[in-house]
């Protein structure tokens, strides 16, 4: 792990490019015939996906929508007011999904400017919406400015490789706990899952707000912030989260995640080269926890920079956190607490 400082001049190239994707993808496209209007034109989102091309752009004026199985590479904006909620499709299993990316059909899609609605899900109620969007095998997506309200996971990609998910706020998340669907309680996950022979590379999750209700009775996994799980050259940079401790749970609040561990059996590559940097987790129990290689060796940590973060970083024995910590705890391996996460 590098413990040297970020420049400015890679801070600045940073912020820059991070900005610069935010204004372009808030620029007003001209009218033309390839916009497709929720509900003037189509009474769905679904409706409009289905007919849409390559590249065409939704826009979702104010009202509540169900979301949309999206197989094409889209531009899907919402207006003002524009909220997501849980219905029947898209699903997973027993869990209500807003937009799913089922496969690498919708790599290049963008997602900007919509609410999604999960208040008050739970093991007692999955009717609410549970996952925002949910990605498989989809590379070059864009999540931008939206709000996510309750669900159990906000934002997750599985197997894909250069995601940008920027400005976004998430509140209220939760989890399922054990005594019924054990899974969630994660606001961006950045997952290799599926596709076990190459890792995922070069997500990006930066200047995020997540605030996180740790549910009584969670006490097999923490909730987190961002999850980085079997990534190479992931960055997480300039997000605040805000994940209290809760006294009638075991579970940790945690701001950024770096881990080779998942979901019992489940045994993927470590986290190479990830980049932490910048994050605000003061309000949270840990800013920053990166478990043990689960195979003995130096991944997860293996040419990490870390930089910059503030509140407590809890870090594999031996390992320094460099400039990083207002407190620094170390852990064993027997340390590591497990993780469940939707894919």
């Amino acid at each position: 792990m590098s413990t040297h400082p970020l420049t400015a001049c890679g801070l600045v190239a940073l912020i820059g490019a991070a900005s610069s994707s935010w204004a372009g993808e808030h620029h007003e496209r001209p009218e033309q015939e390839h916009v497709f209007r929720v509900p003037q034109r189509y009474a769905t989102i679904q409706a409009a996906a289905d007919d849409a091309s390559d590249g065409d752009q939704i826009v979702v004026a104010r009202g509540r929508f169900c979301g949309a199985t999206i197989t094409k590479r889209l531009d899907l904006r919402g207006k003002d007011g524009a909220t997501i909620i849980g219905c029947e499709t898209p699903a997973t299993g027993a869990y209500r999904v807003g937009f799913l990316l089922p496969d690498a059909r919708a790599s290049g899609t963008k997602i900007r400017g919509f609410r999604f609605d999960g208040r008050g899900v739970s093991n007692a109620n999955l009717t609410p919406l549970g996952a925002g969007i949910l990605a498989r095998s989809a590379d070059q997506v864009t999540v931008i400015d939206n709000d996510f309200q309750g669900t159990f996971q906000a934002v997750t990609n599985t197997d894909g490789s250069h995601w940008s998910v920027l400005f976004n706020r998430v509140e209220h998340l939760t989890a399922l706990t054990c005594d019924g669907g054990c899974a969630g309680g994660d606001a961006i996950v950045f997952q290799q899952r599926l596709v076990l022979d190459q890792r995922p590379k070069g997500n990006v999750a930066a200047f995020n707000h997540v605030q996180g209700d740790i549910p009584d009775g969670l006490n097999e996994f923490s909730m987190t912030g961002v999850f980085v799980l079997g990534q190479e050259r992931a960055r997480v940079a300039a997000n605040l989260f805000r994940i209290p401790h809760n006294p009638a749970a075991a579970a940790h609040g945690v701001g950024v995640l770096v881990s080779d561990q998942c979901c019992a059996a489940v045994v993927v590559s470590t986290s190479v080269k990830t980049d932490v940097l910048f994050n605000d987790g003061r309000r949270s129990e840990l800013v920053l926890r990166v478990d043990p290689d689960a195979q003995g060796g130096a991944g997860n940590l293996e040419g990490a920079r870390i930089f910059g973060n503030r509140g407590q970083v809890d870090l594999p024995a031996g390992a320094t956190p460099g400039h990083d910590a207002l407190r620094l705890r170390q852990q064993s391996a027997a340390a590591t607490v497990g993780h469940a996460v939707l894919y």
